[in-house]
C-alpha cells in the first residue's frame, strides 16, 4: 500500500488504508528523541502501538477525560515541562487530539493558561518542535484544524493558534473498524454539521465551500443509508469526508449549531456530534426563515439562501424539508431528535439559549442574527 499524501494550507496529511503502519518510521524521520504520546493505554494496544509503553524515548500521558477539562490538560503540560519532548503525538478521538494540541501550546500554570485562552497573552513558547496527530475516529476533523476545545467547569474555551496545528497527520480508515456504533454515528454527524455550518459560515470563501460541498455530498449516501454499511470502502469515504469537512472549518470555524451543542454535552452528556445535529435541525429552519430579515452576512440574503439550497440539493429535497430530514436522520442512526429525551427540561431551555448565545465566536459566525426569543421558540419546537 502506498498512502495518498495530501495537504491543505498548513497540515501535510498521509491518508490511506494501512497508513498508520508508517507511523514509527515517520517519528524516526522527524529526528525526535523524546516523544510525548497523548492517548489511552487501551488505544495504543488496540492500534498496535503497545510497544510505545516500554519505549525509553516515549512517555505516555493518558490522564484525561472525554471533552477535556483544563485541570487534565494542565497535568499534561506539567509532564511536558518535566519530560521536555521534541514531538507530541496525539492518537485517538477528538479529545485525545485536542489535549495533544493544548499540551503542546499552553503554559502549565492555571492563570497563565487562562490568560492564553481568553486572549490576554500569547501561548507559551515551548521547545516542542512537532505535533503528529492520528485520528481513530472519522468526524472531528481535529487532525487538520488549528484550534482545540477545553472546558473549565461548564465554561468552554477555544485555543485557536498556529501551535494547535499539526505538523503532520496520519489518517488510516482501518483504525475506525473497532469504533462502537454510537461513536461511529456521532462522529459522522459531527462531520455533517461541520460541512453544513462551514458552507453557510460568515467566514466562508470559495475554497472552504468547495471542501464543505465535497464532504456534504460524500456523506449523503452513507448517512442516508443509516450507516448500515460499515465496510472498508464506506469507512474510507467517511474518513475522506471528515478530512474535507475539517479543512473547511479550519478556514471558517463552526457556527451556532456548535455554539448550542457545548452545554448539551457538558451538562447532559449528549455525544458531541449528536448535540450538534440536534441543534442543526432547528438552526437550518431558523436560517431559512430569517435570512431575509435578520441577515448578518455582508454578502446578503441571496448568498445565504444559495448555501441553504445547496444543503437541500445534497439530499435531493426542497429546503423546507431539510429540518424534518435531519430529525429523521437522527432517528435512523439510533438517536432521538427531541431534547427532552436527553433529560433537558422545558425550564432549562432559557439557560440553553443563554449558553449558546454566550459562545460568541461560534454564534456570531452564523449568517443569520440569533434573536434570543426566536431561538427559544425554535428550541421548544424540538423539545
Amino acid at each position: 500500500m502506498t498512502p495518498d499524501t495530501r495537504g491543505d494550507d498548513t497540515v501535510p496529511v498521509t491518508f490511506g488504508a494501512g497508513a498508520v503502519r508508517e507511523l514509527d518510521a515517520l517519528i524516526e524521520q522527524s529526528g525526535a528523541r523524546r516523544v510525548l504520546v497523548v492517548a489511552t493505554e487501551s488505544g495504543l494496544v488496540r492500534t498496535g502501538f503497545e510497544h510505545w509503553l516500554d519505549a525509553p524515548g516515549h512517555r505516555l500521558f493518558a490522564d484525561f477525560r472525554p471533552n477535556p477539562d483544563l485541570a487534565d490538560v494542565l497535568a499534561g503540560c506539567a509532564l511536558r515541562d518535566s519530560w521536555r519532548p521534541d514531538l507530541v503525538v496525539g492518537l485517538g478521538g477528538g479529545s485525545a487530539m485536542d489535549v495533544a494540541k493544548l499540551v503542546r501550546g499552553l503554559p502549565a500554570g492555571r492563570d497563565a493558561a487562562l490568560a492564553c485562552l481568553t486572549g490576554g497573552e500569547g501561548p507559551v513558547a515551548t521547545d516542542v518542535g512537532g505535533l503528529l496527530l492520528v485520528p481513530t475516529t472519522s468526524g472531528t476533523g481535529s487532525e487538520v484544524t488549528r484550534f482545540a476545545t477545553v472546558f473549565d467547569g461548564e465554561r468552554k474555551y477555544s485555543f485557536d493558534h498556529p501551535l494547535a496545528a499539526a505538523t503532520r497527520s496520519v489518517i488510516d480508515p482501518e483504525l475506525t473498524a473497532s469504533c462502537p456504533a454510537d461513536v461511529l454515528t456521532s462522529c459522522a454527524m459531527d462531520a455533517l454539521c461541520h460541512a453544513v455550518e462551514s458552507l453557510w459560515a460568515r467566514r466562508s470563501d470559495p475554497g472552504s465551500r468547495a471542501h464543505a460541498l465535497d464532504a456534504l455530498r460524500g456523506l449523503a449516501g452513507p448517512l442516508g443509508d443509516g450507516l448500515k454499511d460499515t465496510s472498508a470502502p464506506v469507512r474510507e469515504e467517511l474518513a475522506r469526508c471528515s478530512l474535507a469537512a475539517g479543512r473547511a472549518i479550519n478556514i471558517t470555524r463552526t457556527t451556532a449549531a456548535h455554539a448550542f451543542a457545548y452545554r448539551l454535552t457538558r451538562r447532559y452528556g449528549v455525544p458531541h456530534g449528536v448535540a450538534c445535529l440536534l441543534n442543526l435541525q432547528w438552526l437550518y429552519g431558523y436560517n431559512l426563515e430569517r435570512a431575509g430579515t435578520h441577515c448578518d452576512d455582508e454578502r446578503g440574503a441571496a448568498h445565504v439562501h444559495a448555501q441553504l439550497e445547496a444543503v437541500a440539493a445534497a439530499w435531493g429535497i426542497e429546503p423546507r424539508g431539510v429540518p424534518e430530514r435531519l430529525g429523521r436522520l437522527l432517528s435512523d442512526l439510533g438517536w432521538s431528535p427531541r431534547l427532552s429525551d436527553y433529560g433537558v427540561s422545558a425550564e432549562d431551555l432559557p439557560e440553553q439559549v443563554e449558553a449558546g448565545l454566550g459562545s460568541t465566536a461560534r454564534a456570531g459566525n452564523n449568517p443569520v442574527r440569533l434573536d434570543g426569543a426566536l431561538v427559544l421558540r425554535a428550541l421548544r419546537e424540538i423539545h
